[in-house]
């Protein structure tokens, strides 16, 4: 199926959520922005469980910047591809892919979350993105959602290939994906009609939505 956009795709996808029965005092919704904003406001809408963002960046070469073999966390933890890391890891070229994704994270941070990271020690947690490819940057936002003490780790993506699932059970307890895809030619936006790359003004009006309407987890600590 394809779906009509990102509202949509978070709407189904909350129909799975809610098979959960997580409570909303106890879980918390981490959207990996900008693309899973939008799912995780209507997931968050439907199933009462506040959200907020995980900052994580895919790393990528510095000679092909669309070329991205792996992704990194706000405190360093990172995944990079098996097949790349023997290319990567040679010379001080992981060390600087590293630190760049780290000095935009951090302007992220601030930018987006005022210089606060989401307090989810103890809680149940939904990492949520628009789809999963590779799936680098939901492995890494589980593991640093693991590192700030998340109690249960849930991934939810409206899309994702098969073959993606047994990576992210390494990471995560829980997976739920809305349409399954068995497929060797993967592209989360061949699924949806409407998969324009969102701007950070388009996020922000789902940020402050949530706000007015109680969804934004307001827990929080320095970054």
């Amino acid at each position: 199926m394809k779906f009509k956009n990102r509202e949509e795709a978070g709407k189904l996808l909350a129909e799975k959520v809610k098979e959960l029965n997580l409570l909303p005092e106890d879980s918390v919704i981490l959207a990996i922005p900008r693309g899973g904003v939008p799912v995780a406001y209507q997931v968050s809408k439907e199933t009462k469980i506040p959200f907020s963002l995980v900052v994580v960046k895919k790393l990528t070469l510095p000679y092909d910047p669309e070329a991205a073999v792996g992704a990194i966390a706000p405190d360093g933890t990172y995944v990079v591809d098996p097949a790349f890391f023997p290319a990567v890891s040679e010379g001080m070229l992981l060390e600087e892919m590293k630190q760049k994704a780290l000095e935009e994270i951090n302007k992220r941070i601030q930018k987006y979350l005022n210089g606060k990271i989401p307090d989810i020690n103890g809680k149940n947690v939904i990492i949520i993105d628009d789809g999963l490819a590779t799936g680098y940057t939901a492995l890494v936002a589980g593991l640093y959602a693991r590192n700030l003490g998340a109690k249960k780790l849930i991934l939810a993506v409206p899309v994702c290939p098969r073959d993606s699932l047994q990576r992210a059970y390494k990471v995560y307890q829980n997976v739920v994906c809305y349409e399954l895809v068995d497929t060797p030619f993967f592209a989360v936006g061949a699924y949806y009609e409407d998969f324009h790359q969102l701007s950070d003004e388009e996020m922000f009006k789902y940020l402050e939505m949530a706000k007015k309407e109680g969804l934004y987890y307001e827990g929080a600590q320095n970054g």
